[in-house]
């Protein structure tokens, strides 16, 4: 009798756990990051990309000679309010880049002035499946508000 009792709850704990299908994982997310930060009147754009994935007039202009491991970030700055294209110059700006392990590397950023304002440019080497995290920190004013950014991207290169 003890035996058919222990033998009943076994097969209820296996039917109570077998019931319907299990249902499937949600579905990854959608890359959600808006490419820009806001802080007071003024708005920090942000952009990486694999240079062997820009136009070939574009990858030109500035200089950059497209490689399948070399990823670009452009920094802009603009009015919040967003009116036309004008861009801001920044008195201070840095960009940073954070391996897996938390190696950081300062990224040399490159003033290239065109019409309506500033672009900021870096570049970057990046590897397969490697996430790397990157870091902006800009000033329009002395004793103005600092604006960051802080995003992690994951590139496949095979």
């Amino acid at each position: 009798m003890l035996l058919r009792a222990q033998i009943l709850a076994l097969a209820s704990l296996a039917a109570g756990g077998c019931g319907k299908n299990p249902s499937t994982p949600p579905e990854a997310r959608e890359l959600a990051d808006p490419g820009f930060v806001s802080a007071g009147s003024v708005q920090l754009n942000y952009a990486l990309t694999l240079t062997g994935d820009l136009a070939p007039a574009i990858a030109g202009s500035y200089g950059i000679v497209p490689r399948r491991n070399l990823a670009l970030l452009v920094i802009t700055l603009s009015p919040a309010n967003r009116v036309g294209t004008e861009r801001l110059a920044a008195i201070e700006l840095s960009a940073s880049a954070v391996s897996l392990i938390g190696d950081r590397q300062a990224l040399p950023l490159r003033r290239v002035n065109e019409q309506g304002g500033p672009t900021y440019l870096a570049t970057l080497a990046v590897r397969h499946r490697e996430p790397v995290t990157i870091e902006i920190r800009a000033q329009m004013v002395a004793d103005g508000p600092e604006l960051t950014a802080r995003w992690t991207r994951e590139f496949y290169l095979e």
